[in-house]
């Protein structure tokens, strides 16, 4: 039987990840343990049903895999970690291989952990390719991040944080539709108080700067109040909410298009609950502002609940369920010659299984549903995935 060259591909992929486990033999640890080198592949193979998350869009099967390798260092004052990883996917009926993808992440981390202030300096550049509902097709991107955070503890309860950072979102490939690139710019600055040994409090500033080259600019300011650790009896985790106003430029701006000034609630929380000693259910929640590769300004909100079962030491098993609503705003976020602003909702829910077949080889089984609902034909569509995944970590 002739192997299919995406078959091939992915599993020389696989078989360079498996090499270098094999290489390594264990964790390869150097200068007395303060020096350590991981290696981890993963071979994948899965079927999508709508590649360019609209309607009409065409399915496929994949062959993938992926290959990294991570150092990290912990001597002196300063310690590092990076790594790097390459992800390969293959689709079997491409043959103009528009789908097909081999995308590298690079990362480095420098990080303080030690005396009165701590905190890390962050780098890492990442290419994606990956199925973008808002432009209803299949696109390719590069997402280059840096930043900086730090943690001074001012007396035993207070302590002050703050952060900055930079990001770069330029698309590379586009299926033939011009779509945005956008630079943001994100500063903060908060104080943690904390209220008891099960529960800490905060007040923050967030601050952010969006452009992108189309010739539009958003200004965000955020005032945010946090609950963290324990929320409600049981229930642990984290919860930030505050008031969040999104303004365009100023009409002397020359030559930058105004998307509108709005004013709304933010949020993101998270929800741990052990209901039994084999059963967690997690909830999340996330209310923003976000800028679209169509250069519209989106009210996102978006809410998971995701229950996971561990039979025993090595099988689990999860499902969950989702839901979100995407508010297009602005001249950005009409309807095509219209004065209609775009709505789109969607459902979506997932199962899976995992088995720990050894402390080194993990495998998942993994089904996603999405429905999506639009005033705009394109965006109404469905989405079902598969994915059996083969992972392991020296």
């Amino acid at each position: 039987m002739r192997i299919p060259p995406p078959l091939r591909a992915a599993c020389a992929l696989w078989i360079v990840g498996g090499a270098a486990v094999r290489s390594a033999r264990a964790l390869v640890t150097l200068n007395d343990g303060t020096d350590k080198i991981y290696v981890s592949g993963t071979w994948t193979m899965g079927y999508d049903s709508n590649l360019s998350a609209s309607a009409g869009g065409s399915g496929d099967v994949s062959y993938g895999g992926s290959a990294a390798i991570e150092y990290q260092r912990r001597a002196g004052i300063i310690g590092v970690t990076s790594s790097v990883t390459f992800t390969l996917t293959d689709y079997l009926k491409s043959q103009d291989r528009t789908y097909n993808s081999l995308n590298p992440t690079f990362s480095l981390e420098l990080d303080k952990q030690s005396g009165r202030t701590t905190g890390a300096v962050t780098f890492s550049a990442t290419r994606s390719s990956q199925a973008d509902a808002a432009a209803g097709v299949h696109d390719v991107s590069w997402d280059y991040t840096t930043g900086l955070n730090l943690h001074y503890p001012v007396i035993e309860r207070y302590s002050l944080t703050g952060s900055v950072s930079y990001g770069q979102l330029d698309y590379t490939q586009t299926s033939g539709q011009a779509l945005v690139n956008l630079d943001t710019y994100t500063a903060d600055v908060g104080l943690f108080y904390v209220l008891s040994d099960a529960r800490d409090l905060s007040i923050s500033y967030r601050y952010r700067d969006e452009a992108s080259t189309d010739n539009t600019s958003t200004v965000d300011n955020a005032l945010l109040f946090g609950v963290y650790d324990q929320l409600f009896g049981q229930i642990h985790g984290s919860l930030v909410v505050g008031l969040q106003r999104r303004a365009g430029p100023s009409e002397e701006t020359a030559g930058v298009t105004s998307s509108g000034d709005y004013d709304d609630i933010t949020a993101t929380a998270t929800a741990i609950w052990n209901l039994t000693r084999q059963n967690v259910l997690t909830g999340t929640l996330s209310r923003d502002f976000t800028t679209t590769s169509t250069n519209a300004t989106t009210d996102t909100t978006e809410a998971t609940l995701d229950l996971t079962r561990a039979f025993n030491a090595k099988l689990s098993a999860n499902v969950g369920v989702g839901g979100g609503e995407n508010q297009f705003l602005g001249p950005f976020g009409f309807l095509p010659d219209t004065t209609i602003e775009r709505r789109d909702y969607y459902f979506t829910w997932n199962a899976g299984v995992n088995y720990i077949w050894s402390d080194h080889l993990k495998v998942s089984l993994a089904y996603t549903y999405l429905r999506n609902w639009s005033n705009l034909a394109f965006a109404t569509f469905d989405r079902g995935t598969y994915t059996v995944t083969l992972a392991s970590r020296w």
